[in-house]
């Protein structure tokens, strides 16, 4: 049932028409299945999203330490006993930038209590959409600065 204030009628008398206040239920159809399956499948969605995200997130921790590992293993080999770079700060520069770039990964996976009204759906909702939030503030600054590392690891092994 949908509730409306009530609207005064054409020809007014004083004991005919309801006062402002007053509010007037109107009867409503309900929600057809495929309305429901769209609500339904809404709220999975904002459910879902911090889910994506920590997935997203474990993905780029594995890629933030294998990088590393295997860029400091090739330039070993490819270099030898006398592995030295002409221009070190550039690989110094790539694993601060991984380094900084695993903290913000795993500052993402890190849950932070909230206090949430049960009852309010508004709250679980922000909350939902809040927690997702925060994730993709830390994930998106994560990529960028892991492609940086990646970029200047290379520079680093070119430049001479």
């Amino acid at each position: 049932m949908r509730c409306r204030r009530a609207k005064p009628m054409n020809n007014p008398t004083p004991s005919s028409t309801p006062p402002a206040s007053v509010i007037v239920a109107e009867a409503t159809q309900p929600l057809d299945k495929i309305d429901e399956v769209l609500r339904e499948s809404f709220a999975k969605d904002i459910v879902d999203q911090a889910a994506r995200l920590d997935d997203l997130a474990k993905q780029l921790i594995t890629l933030e330490i294998a990088v590393p590992g295997a860029y400091a293993a090739i330039l070993k080999l490819a270099s030898g006993e006398a592995a030295t770079l002409s221009n070190p700060w550039l690989s110094v520069a790539a694993f601060i930038a991984w380094f900084a770039a695993l903290g913000l990964t795993l500052l993402a996976l890190i849950p932070l209590r909230r206090q949430v009204d049960p009852d309010s759906l508004t709250d679980i909702q922000n909350y939902f959409t809040d927690s997702a939030a925060r994730k993709l503030r830390c994930v998106i600054p994560a990529s960028v600065l892991t492609l940086f590392g990646i970029g200047l690891a290379v520079l680093a092994t070119y430049i001479k």
